[in-house]
């Protein structure tokens, strides 16, 4: 299965992990093709679509990574906000806290540090730092939205814990 038969799939569901919409759980139905497809793709499929040269792909692929078996999946996310794309920043870092929280990912005190904090208007670090809150690593919780796109990173902790625990 290639990235393209992905999208023919899923449609356009990618765009509802940009703002997902909590009420009513909207977010579950316009996902619900990518968790289900999740199974049967490729890990080396996610992976690449995780590393991917755009966000448009990367959603998807934290998605399903997140529906399988995350674990394995930790350091093509990793590598993700090494080579950021703006729109994946704050999914790929509520996916880590989410994991992190679960023990899965073991976050370390100096996260926060790996990643140039200033590319996207600062997103990554403001990213990082609720990452860090939310794992437990950090008592004072950065306010707002994400600075580039206005990402609400509670919303995204919540598709990435209810992904993982369908």
């Amino acid at each position: 299965m290639s990235e393209g038969d992905i999208f023919k799939q899923t449609k356009d569901a990618y765009l509802c992990l940009i703002h997902p919409v909590r009420q009513d759980d909207a977010y579950r139905k316009e996902i619900a093709s990518v968790v289900a497809l999740a199974p049967s793709v490729p890990k080396e499929v996610v992976a690449s679509m995780i590393t991917g040269a755009s966000w448009r792909e990367r959603l998807p692929g934290i998605c399903m990574a997140m529906a399988g078996r995350p674990a394995s999946f930790v350091e093509p996310m990793l590598q993700s906000l090494r080579d950021t794309r703006g729109i994946s920043i704050v999914p790929a870092c509520a996916a880590l806290a989410v994991l992190a929280r679960q023990g899965i990912f073991a976050m370390t005190k100096t996260f926060s540090e790996m990643f140039d904090r200033q590319v996207f208007d600062g997103e990554i670090g403001w990213a990082t730092d609720k990452a860090m809150h939310f794992a437990g690593f950090r008592a004072d919780d950065v306010s707002g939205h994400g600075p580039n796109y206005g990402q609400i990173f509670d919303d995204h902790i919540q598709v990435y814990s209810w992904i993982h625990a369908a």
